[in-house]
Order: structure tokens, then C-alpha cells, then sequence
């Protein structure tokens, strides 16, 4: 039997595939990522390890490379009117400067022809754990495709150890997201903690998610969840030998995708009023405890009235710095006091100070979203309230729901 590593890939036979990307707002193909496949009698196999084989020499990665994005612009040019946007890989180890001369000069002639397609509509993938061999070079090199309207992508974000340094020399418009981190989040908080990381990560880059790997409705949701504005995978469509404009899993996105946000505006009703009704208790219970300059004897106080999910509470200024020590809760109403955590300053917690100037502004307490917590290594929430002029008292409580989701329903 023939084997791939056999194959000769003779021209006539690689042929570019185009795997369709969906836009989470127009609920649409908005776009192609263009791969390269090899037919071989009525097999058709991906190229992807014959780009990731080292024992293949250059030049001919070179040639297939090119013949795929040659075969690829011309059925761009027979689709002038889809006004779609294609993604196309550079290797920066093969995308030499006279493969980029020549598919420079197959670009803008594609544009002269077609006015109606616009060079926004290209997409340069740029695989950033491969870039890093001669990097002036190759970003030279991508300042003209940036200065001509293409945009620039970053693919495999996630993958092994990112170089977040590369990816900010990049100035990318598109991040891509890694399709095994992707299918890790469904079963791993940590991999969802870490998408959620590189949402943030985007909107500080000012650059649009891309959720690659989609192949179920919970991925699909988790991509929702951490803000992906295009998805990709096989839940909406393989890759494809045209450039096809509809597919059935699109059409019932509507449907799925109104699932979810009705599920999250009940996740979000049950934050709120749980945020209401521990700041009710707190209302109640602190005119009964007399304020005093002991802030562990004040704390102790508080604690007493505490429902059994909440296991620490502590009290801050608005500077950050620690007033009281730890009271740690150990059963039903036994607690200990950590003194040595007394001084240290948290300012430089992500909201930390956003979350005082709202406390002293509404003088309200506020409940965060979940999050990993490294004592005890699980999920759970810190509800802030303003006790007085310049101190506030943080309490951090379990989920009452032990579920993956991460649903905030206290009671």
C-alpha cells in the first residue's frame, strides 16, 4: 500500500481546500482559511505534515506552497462577488523574499482586476512559535501586505510556550486560538481560565478572537463565553474543495447561539441577586457590630453572622493594604486568625482599585466572578463591601453549586 511519505505530489494534483469561518455577529461564512490537499486516486490527503516534515527539503515545500496559493487565487478570481475574506499561511522558513515578490505581484494584480475585492478581505497567517529566524526581515516584508489593507493573524496561539513578545511585534488583527487548548477548556477549568486570558489579551491588542477546533456545541460555547468574534471547525463545515456559501450547522447557530444567551442572562440574574442578598445581610448585621480600631476583633464579629460558604474575610483600605489578618474558617463556627497576612497590599489586583472607586461611589458591595483561587485550588468568589470611610471588608465564599459551569447561584 502507498504511503504518504511515497507520494511525489505531482502539480496537477495539490489543489487548495477552503475551510469556511463563521462570524459570531453576522451568523454567517465570512471567510475561508485556504489548506493544502494532495488527491491521490480517490484519497485526498492534507499537506500539513509534508509542511511540518523536516527531512523535506525546502525548495519543494517552496513549490508546493506556491502552487496552492496560485490555485487559490484563481478561485478567488472566479468568486470575485462572495466578498469573503480568505486566510492564507505563511511559513516564514519557506516564504522567502522571492516567494513574496511573487505572490505580491499575484495579489495586486488579482486587486487591479477586481476592484470589488478589497485587500482587507486577505489574511496573512502567521504561525508565531515558527517565527524566529531572521524576524527584521520577515516583518519587513509584512509591512507592505499591512500598508497595502491586509490584515495579519496569529495562528496556534496557545500552542506549546507563546512568545507573547513575537506576537506584539506582529501587531496582529486576528488572533487564533489553538485547537487542542480549545478542546482541553471542555473538560479543564485551567484551559478555561487560560482562553479566558487570551480574550483579554485581544481586547488589549485591539485584535479579534478567532476559536479554531470547534467541533461541538460545548466548544462552540466556550468560544461564546471568551468572546470569539469567528469560529472554525468541523461543527460547521470540513475544508472544502470550493469555496461553498452556506451550510446547515450555520443556519441552526440562531438557535444554539440564543440557548446560550439566555443561559447566561439567568447565570447573571442569580449573580445579582446573590450580590443583593449578601449585601442585605451585611446591612443588617454591621450596625449591631460596633466599629473599632481592632479591625481582627471587628472581623471576628462579622464572621459570627456569616453563612457556612463563606471561609474568609479580612478588611483593607482603599490603598490596598491589609488592615486585619486572615480569619480562616475551620468548621461551622470555628475560626483562626493568619496574622501574618496583615500589611500586605493587593492594589495591584486586577480591579482591585476599580472595585473601591465603585464601593465609594454606590456604597454597595460588590461579587466578583468566579475564579481559580490557589488556597484552596478551587473555584470561588470574594464579595467586597465598604464598612466605612477608607475600609472595606472582602469575604471569600465557595460556589454553592459545584458544577463546571461555574454558575454563581448562592443561596
Amino acid at each position: 500500500m502507498k504511503t504518504e511519505a511515497t507520494y511525489s505530489y505531482e502539480e496537477e494534483h495539490i489543489l487548495p481546500y477552503f475551510q469556511p469561518i463563521v462570524g459570531a455577529d453576522q451568523r454567517t461564512i465570512v471567510g475561508y482559511e485556504i489548506l493544502g490537499r494532495y488527491r491521490a486516486g480517490k484519497n485526498v490527503i492534507s499537506l500539513g505534515p509534508f509542511f511540518h516534515q523536516p527531512t523535506v527539503d525546502k525548495e519543494r515545500k517552496q513549490r508546493v506552497d506556491r502552487h496552492i496559493r496560485t490555485k487559490a487565487l484563481k478561485a478567488i478570481h472566479h468568486h470575485a462577488g462572495l466578498q469573503k475574506s480568505y486566510f492564507f499561511n505563511l511559513d516564514s522558513d519557506i516564504f522567502t523574499e522571492e516567494e513574496d515578490a511573487l505572490f505580491y505581484e499575484q495579489l495586486t494584480a488579482l486587486l487591479d482586476t477586481h476592484p470589488v475585492i478589497k485587500p482587507l478581505q486577505f489574511v496573512l497567517e502567521i504561525t508565531e512559535t515558527d517565527f524566529s529566524t531572521n524576524v527584521p526581515a520577515f516583518l519587513e516584508r509584512l509591512q507592505k501586505y499591512r500598508q497595502l489593507g491586509c490584515r495579519i493573524a496569529v495562528d496556534d496561539l496557545g500552542k506549546g510556550f507563546s512568545n507573547l513578545e513575537r506576537v506584539a511585534l506582529l501587531q496582529p488583527h486576528i488572533l487564533k486560538v489553538d485547537l487542542n487548548l480549545v478542546k482541553k477548556s471542555a473538560n479543564s477549568q485551567s484551559h478555561r481560565d487560560v482562553l479566558h486570558a487570551l480574550s483579554i489579551l485581544s481586547q488589549r491588542l485591539g485584535a479579534q478572537l478567532l476559536f479554531e477546533g470547534i467541533e461541538t456545541l460545548d466548544l462552540l460555547e466556550n468560544a461564546w463565553k471568551n468572546g470569539a468574534q469567528y469560529y472554525q471547525g468541523f461543527l460547521f463545515s470540513k475544508p472544502q474543495p470550493t469555496l461553498i456559501e452556506t451550510v446547515r450547522s450555520v443556519e441552526n447557530m440562531h438557535d444554539q447561539l440564543e440557548r446560550m444567551i439566555q443561559a447566561e442572562i439567568e447565570r447573571l440574574k442569580k449573580h445579582y441577586s446573590f450580590e443583593e442578598e449578601l449585601n442585605h445581610l451585611l446591612q443588617q448585621s454591621l450596625p449591631t457590630t460596633p466599629f473599632s480600631a481592632d479591625y481582627d476583633q471587628y472581623v471576628q464579629e462579622i464572621c459570627a453572622t456569616l453563612p457556612e460558604h463563606c471561609f474568609r474575610a479580612y478588611m483593607c483600605n482603599r490603598l490596598g493594604y491589609q488592615l486585619s489578618g486572615n480569619h480562616q474558617r475551620h468548621s461551622r463556627s470555628d475560626w483562626t486568625v493568619l496574622h501574618h497576612y496583615r500589611q500586605k497590599n493587593w492594589s495591584w489586583r486586577p480591579y482591585f482599585l476599580k472595585n473601591i472607586v465603585q464601593m465609594e461611589l454606590n456604597q454597595r458591595g460588590i461579587l466578583s466572578e468566579p475564579y481559580t483561587d490557589h488556597d484552596p485550588n478551587e473555584m470561588i468568589q470574594t464579595f467586597s463591601y465598604p464598612v466605612c470611610e477608607d475600609t472595606y471588608l472582602f469575604i471569600d465564599l465557595t460556589l454553592p453549586l459545584a458544577d463546571n459551569e461555574n454558575k454563581a447561584a448562592c443561596h
